[in-house]
Parts: structure tokens; sequence; C-alpha cells
């Protein structure tokens, strides 16, 4: 049997063709992603906008140079017995096409939808041209030039060299002048420092490094709490960010000692942090991988996305959280070179994608000069999206900065993503301030602005109440009924063990003084690994008394799902019985409640109202109430934190609903 392949050549089967030889280690990863998936392109697109009198076949011409000097234009792969090969192949077609669009009712929209269907367009990696570009003409003198490649052939940082080098070849031509010859390296060259790589110390001392980093992964953290396969085309909202808000950056990067990158990711890390309830977040950060010179000035695919696993606690200032970033940033950027789909081979996990929203800040040079035409370089795609990217870029002529949020459309809708665009937007601004005038702490930063308070957190619940915290609601019980019932339990025979209101509001105090001198308070979660009884009562009482969150743990649960439940949450402390305290992990303090000892030292705190001036800190309605796991009959078990505010309301709806009284 033989197979034809483009280029005019006939391979039989089980022959490697002559000057073929193997994928790199990034390239493979894209290879793969594109098997498993093929009707979603592993592409990357970019166009330059360009008003002046354009040369469309010196460009050509131009292109075709600096597609040979790099080598990856003329790239196509070959199949033999279901391993990829790569070859350079001099006689695949590389001229630029010209697609007249100017007598379109919207030629501008007739690009932009051209190109979008282009790079969104499926194609055969073995058959199909890997990198191809157009010239889009959209009025006299006015064009979109048009380049886009496979992922397997170019990453970003080389897809951006074949358009300069371009550039520069076609003004040299129209100035009349000799270009200085390419320094780029053969692509053999480029794979056999991948080789290279691949036997070497500092790949073993970079396994070594993310193993332990990938370890506790786990899921992909997100702002949505589903998944979806990957699109090609993205939805994508945003602009260009506000001059004082550029202003802060700025100067925050001066406090701080520090870059744009290193902020932006730290205000996305507080940002993903503030809206999943987690302390600990984790996000994707994409990196070029070429360490050497020789790499940084050739074409390949090489680029690589690299995880990023950041504590943020609510007692952090900004610069605790960029000066984190900083080291994680700088750790991960010594060993970039370890492939992605290694981490995760490593890791041992099923999941194949990335490890959180990807970070792009991609402040490099944008403007691109044809002869007297001076255009920008605007990024279309950078390849599929499965949950979501934050791209934060310099504008026209680098005097402005964009923030962008690109999406999958099947996780987040048009509205939902103009919401998060928003709300992140003002967010960065909060966070970069928050260390100037009266500093505040990034657990204080504002997360919804007044239009969303109102139309999550109405004001009032049905009842009339006003928006309290859980213990002012248990403060108002006690007021209104202290000698009443508050609790009864089954006692021995047909007796009943009852507790008012006054002895449960006084027992529940000591608990809580007892927790506060833990240093448990506000933002800090408490797991009661208890039945239904007295002390479950009480101790829900007691938590929320010090301010803290609660998160209920059925001791009936498998251990593996308590361990996760306790692990996921980062409850520092527990609260169950001698009965149950063997069956629980060891990772978490457990009190006992009916140890002797526990019970002395409860006793000899004060049973007076626990107030703000006994807490850690003062709480807040917006403070997390509890902690509730769902079932998990779907995947993981999911927290999700429910704010006092928020408690307040459906106790209120559920006074009514129910007919509560007295």
């Amino acid at each position: 049997m033989v197979e034809a392949v483009p280029g005019g050549d006939v391979t039989a089967e089980g022959r490697i063709p002559d000057g073929a030889f193997t994928l790199s280690a990034a390239q493979r990863g894209m290879w793969f992603a594109q098997q498993l998936d093929p009707a979603v392109p592993v592409n990357i697109a970019q166009c330059v906008e360009l008003v002046g009198a354009l040369d469309v076949p010196l460009l050509s011409e131009s292109l075709i140079a600096a597609g040979r000097e790099l080598g990856s234009a003329f790239l196509r792969l070959v199949e033999v017995d279901g391993v990829p090969y790569q070859l350079i192949d001099p006689t695949l077609e590389a001229s630029v096409r010209l697609v007249d669009l100017q007598h379109e009712p919207d030629p501008r929209a007739a690009a932009t939808e051209w190109m979008r269907r282009e790079y969104t367009t499926p194609l055969d990696v073995c058959r199909d041209r890997l990198v191809t570009s157009a010239v889009l003409r959209i009025g006299p003198n006015h064009h979109y030039w048009y380049c886009r490649v496979h992922h397997v052939a170019l990453d970003g940082m080389g897809s951006v060299t074949l358009v300069d080098r371009t550039a520069e070849l076609y003004t040299a031509a129209v100035e009349g002048r000799t270009v200085a010859p390419s320094k780029a390296a053969e692509l053999t060259d480029v794979a056999r420092v991948d080789d290279d790589y691949r036997t070497s110390s500092r790949y073993l001392a970079d396994r070594e490094y993310w193993s332990e980093r990938a370890s506790t992964l786990g899921e992909p953290h997100s702002l949505v709490d589903r998944t979806a396969p990957a699109r090609a085309r993205s939805r994508t909202t945003g602009g260009q960010i506000p001059g004082p808000l550029v202003d802060h950056l700025d100067a925050a990067t001066n406090r701080h000692d520090s870059s744009a990158a290193f902020e932006v990711i730290a205000a996305f890390a507080a940002y993903l942090a503030r809206m999943t309830g987690r302390e600990e977040v984790a996000v994707s950060l994409p990196v070029t991988a070429r360490t050497t010179a020789l790499l940084r000035r050739s074409g390949g695919m090489v680029s690589n996305v690299v995880p990023l696993r950041l504590h943020v606690r609510p007692d952090m200032t900004n610069a605790d959280l960029v000066a984190a970033v900083r080291l994680e940033v700088t750790a991960a950027l010594r060993h970039q070179r370890y492939p992605h789909i290694d981490i995760r081979r490593d890791a041992a996990t099923d999941h194949q994608g990335f490890y959180g929203p990807l970070i792009n800040v991609m402040l490099f040079h944008t403007e691109i000069t044809l002869g007297s035409i001076v255009g920008r370089l605007e990024l279309l795609s950078t390849g599929p999206i499965s949950d979501l990217a934050v791209n934060v870029y310099h504008g026209v002529a680098g005097t402005s900065l964009n923030l962008d949020l690109e999406a999958n459309p099947d996780l987040y809708s048009e509205d939902a993503l103009h919401a998060h665009h928003a709300r992140f937007t003002r967010f960065l601004g909060a966070f970069l301030t928050s260390d100037t005038g009266a500093p505040r702490l990034i657990g204080d930063l504002e997360i919804l602005d007044d239009d969303e308070r109102r139309s999550l957190v109405p004001a009032t619940g049905r009842a009339g109440f006003a928006p309290v915290t859980l213990p002012d609601l248990l403060a108002g019980a006690v007021r209104g009924n202290p000698d009443g019932d508050a609790l009864v339990s089954p006692g021995p025979g047909p007796s009943a063990d009852t507790l008012s209101y006054r002895a449960l509001d006084e027992t529940s105090n000591r608990l809580a003084r007892l927790l506060i001198d833990l240093q448990v308070g506000p933002e800090v979660v408490v797991a009661l690994a208890l039945p239904r009884s007295r002390e479950s009562v009480s101790s829900v009482w007691a938590v929320a008394k010090a301010g803290a969150a609660f998160v209920p743990v059925d001791p009936s649960y498998p251990a593996d799902r308590i361990a996760f439940m306790l692990e996921d949450c980062g409850a520092p402390i527990g609260v169950t019985t001698a009965a149950l305290r063997a069956g629980l992990p060891d990772s978490t303090l457990w009190l006992v409640l009916d140890d002797d000892e526990f019970l002395s030292a409860v006793a000899a705190y004060p049973a007076d109202a626990v107030t703000d001036a006994d807490r850690t800190r003062a709480l807040s309605v917006d403070h997390p109430a509890y902690v509730i796991y769902t079932s998990g009959s779907t995947g993981r078990p999911k927290g999700v934190a429910v704010t006092h505010r928020g408690l307040v309301n459906l106790a209120a709806d559920e006074r009514v609903r129910l007919g509560v009284s007295a």
C-alpha cells in the first residue's frame, strides 16, 4: 500500500521518508491534542492592519524567503505506522493569497469573519498546509495581512519571528538595500536541542521540581463548576484599560519593584480565590521555553504551559501576594522547558487540559513596518480555548494597554463574560491601590458592585430582616425567649433532655472563646464531624460566634471523601467526639468534645456574649458563614461558601415559608 502525501512524493507504508526527523516533545503534545479532537484545529492566528500602497507580490516573496530561513513555513508531517515525522518540503505552495472584500457591504466585518472561519476550520495535519497567509483587501490601499499556523509547526514566538523577518525583508527590498543574513537555526538543530535536553541532568531536575509542584494540583481551578470540550472559536470581551488604571499599574510596579506581569497574575489569582472561596488556586502560565539564543532566533514549536500554584490568604496584602507570585514565576521559568504533557503524566491525573485559567501578559513590541506602512500585530487566536484566558497586551503603537477575557462559549455566556471582565477590571484597580491610603487586606476588597449586590443579595429578606451576621441572629433568638426550650433530645426511657436558649448561648460562648484563642475567626473554616445532637448545634453556634465558617462533615461518609473535603476546604481545626476521632484524618487538629480535659478547659472560659472586640478581626456580613459540599455524584464534591448576608435572607424566607414562631 502506498500513501500520497503533500509535495508530490509517495511514501511506502513502514518507510520513513528521506530527510524526515522526529517531533519534539512540544510538537508531540500538539500532535496528540489534534488527534484527540480532529474537529478543533490547534491553530494560532494573527493579522496586521495596513493602510497604504502595499506590494502584495513583494510581500509574498518576502514571506517565502523568511519561511525558508526558519524552515517552519515549509514543514509537513508524515505518519508512518502510527508515528508522526516532520520534514522540510521546499515544493510546498507558500505564496500569499489575495482576497478582495472591498465590495462587501461591510468589508471590515467580512474580513473578520473570513479570518475567523479560516482559523477555526478543521484540517488534516498530514495533508493540509500547516502555515498559510493571505492579504484581505477591504478598501483602496487598505488591507489585513493574515497569517495562520498550526501549533505543531510554530509557536507564538516563532510566528511573530516569521512576521518580523518578512517585514524586514520587505522593507529592505523597498528601500533597495541588503539585509543581514538570518541567524535562525535549522529545524533539525532545534529538534536536536530538544533531544539533548531530554537526556540531560537539567531534565531530571525539572522533572523533580514539577513532580512535587503538580502532585496536589487535582482538577483544574475555574470560575465555573463544570467542564466542556475545547472550542476553536472562543467568546471574547474586553478592550482598552482606562488610563487611570494603567497609572495605578505603573505605580504599583514601582512600589513593589515588580512588573506588570507579576501584578496582573497576582490580581487575577486573588480574584479567582475570592470568587471560588479557595485559599489555594492554580493558574496556567504560557512560556516560550526558548531558554537559549539559538532557540530565541529560530522557528519551530518550543513553547509550553506551566502551572502556578498560589496561596491567597484573606489576611495577605497585595505586596505579600505579588512577592509570592514573583517567587513562583521565577522558579517556574527556571524549569519552563519541562513539557506540559509530562507534568500531567507525572501527576498521574486523567485530566489532559491546563491547570486553571491562562494568563497571557504579552507586552512585546507589536509594531510592524512594511516599507512606509506601519501596522500593529493583532493576535486573533492563541489556540483552542478550554476554559478562560486573560490576555493583556499593548494597543495601537504601544500607547495603550488592553485587557481581554477569552472564554469557551460552552462555559461562559456573553453576559457572564462581560460581568467577569467588568468585575475583574474593578477588582484590579482595588488590588493595585489597596496598599495606598488606608491599607486593605485582600479579604477586604470588594468583589460585587452595588448593582450586583442588590440583584444577588437583597437588602432585606421577605420578613424584613436587615443584613446581619449569624451570631446576631442567634443573639436575637436568645433575647426573644431566653428560658424557652432551644433543644430537645431523646433521653433514657420516655424522658427527654432539654436545653434552654440561655444555656445553649452560654455553652456556645465558652466554646467560641476557646476557638478564638486557637486563632479561629473570620475567613477560617472549622470542620464539624458530629452526628445530629445537642453538641452539633452548640458547636455550630460556637463557630459562628467566633466569626468562622463551619463545614458539616457527616461521620458516615467514606474516609477518602472526608479526607478530600478537609483538604479542599483547608480546615485547620475540627470538632468531633471520642467515638469518631479514630476515623478522621490527622491533618486537622480535632477538639474532642467529650474528653474530660477538654470539658474542663471549656468550662474555664466566661459565658458572656462574644463581640468583635473578642474576635481575631471584625466580622462582616460578607464573610463566609458556612461551606456546604455537593454530593459529588457526578464528579468530585464541590464546596460552596455561603455568606452571612446570604444566610440571613435564607432564614428570613424560610421563617415565612414554614411559619416559624417561638
